[in-house]
């Protein structure tokens, strides 16, 4: 909180301040925490990509997610130095107009940034669930995309030829209608991932506890419905005020929160003790299960009999070490959900690895002597 008393000798008054007639250093501080967020994220994707020497499905759309989300915050940082958070008779006239048209373009990219947002997700689920028709799943991205050049319409194009200045219902009178139209379609959009996922799920012959982890991880998206409704609302009550540009504060610090959660729940599909119910106290991994399980019994057994045209078990008979698998599927760190051939549904399978040491056999000598 400011003060009206001078500040003593030698003590400079501070960079932001919150108080009624001021609200940029709220801003600063939940903008700078997301941004810490979002630079999380970067590090998490790029730490996984190079353990698993690849990167995740949707990996160019996460980066261009996260690319955008900075270039907003950065924004957004930029708008609040030319006085967004405080009142309009307190921002100086060749200040004012820089500030709006800064604010103007961090909305339009905060859209963007949900849009890629929800776009890295489809493509994620598609190469994660390939066991599931992949109709559903590219027409919401579809759907996606539509959304996301619908909403920047919308918001862009508004009452005048210079829509920056339009924060307010006193200036362009259907800006609230054009938002509540991009949020109701957002929460169906997220509303729709998350069934996809449920469905998804319980279409695996696991654990009801193991679905339960999974969902929670991978369904961690549904925080953004309710605050997708909050960020509406003070929106509105940006658009209804006198003031705008000082209560426009709360609907930016909402705004940045909300793409913050955006970005940081697409981290929730790395959290191996999650989508893996995956590997047990053992570290025997999960992976797909194709054959029946009398296949695979006998499968496993005449493994254990390597012959010459087996290219997926050899024993070398000195080193015993495994040869590389020709499909590497029994390698695989991250279970791989498929249909399995018996048409009993989807199936994860323990693989055990094994290896056979060369060991020297001395055999006993027979009764009886010898010829």
């Amino acid at each position: 909180m400011s003060s009206s008393k001078p500040w003593p000798s030698g003590v400079s008054a501070p960079l932001t301040v919150n108080n009624d007639n001021d609200h940029s250093g709220l801003i600063v501080v939940l903008t700078a925490v997301c941004l810490c967020l979002h630079i999380l994220a970067v590090v998490a994707v790029i730490f996984s990509s190079f353990q698993k020497s690849t990167l995740p499905p949707g990996g160019y759309a996460f980066a261009a997610l996260v690319t955008t989300a900075i270039i907003q915050a950065a924004l957004v940082f930029a708008g609040v130095h030319f006085g967004w958070g405080t009142k309009i008779e307190s921002i100086e006239t060749s200040d004012k107009d820089k500030m709006l048209k800064i604010i103007y373009s961090a909305e339009i990219l905060s859209i963007l940034v949900l849009g890629l947002s929800k776009s890295t997700v489809c493509i994620f689920y598609e190469a994660l669930f390939s066991h599931m028709q992949r109709r559903f799943i590219r027409t919401l991205l579809l759907g996606t995309i539509a959304w996301t050049l619908l909403s920047v319409f919308l918001v862009a194009i508004r009452c005048t030829s210079s829509p920056w200045n339009e924060i307010s219902d006193s200036t362009c009178s259907s800006l609230f209608q054009r938002w509540e139209a991009v949020t109701i379609i957002d929460i169906f959009t997220e509303v729709f991932l998350l069934g996809y996922v449920i469905l998804a799920i319980f279409k695996v012959m696991i654990s009801t506890k193991q679905k339960i982890l999974v969902i929670c991880a991978l369904g961690s998206r549904i925080i953004l419905i309710p605050l997708a409704a909050v960020r509406l609302h003070f929106v509105k009550i940006q658009l209804d005020s006198a003031e705008p540009t000082l209560l426009g504060s709360f609907a930016t610090v909402c705004t940045e929160i909300y793409l913050a959660l955006s970005v940081s729940c697409f981290l929730t599909a790395f959290l191996k003790p999650f989508i893996a119910v995956y590997e047990n106290d053992n570290g025997i991994s999960y992976t797909y299960k194709g054959p029946s399980e009398s296949e695979s019994r006998a499968k496993f057994q005449s493994r254990l009999r390597p012959g010459p045209e087996d290219s997926e078990f050899r024993i070398h008979p000195r080193s015993g070490s495994r040869a590389e698998s020709s499909r590497g599927w029994e390698r695989e760190e991250d279970p791989i959900i498929n249909k399995s051939n018996t048409g009993r549904g989807l199936h994860i399978l323990k693989t055990v690895q094994l290896s056979v040491d060369n060991e020297s056999m001395e055999l006993s000598e027979r009764g009886g002597s010898s010829l």
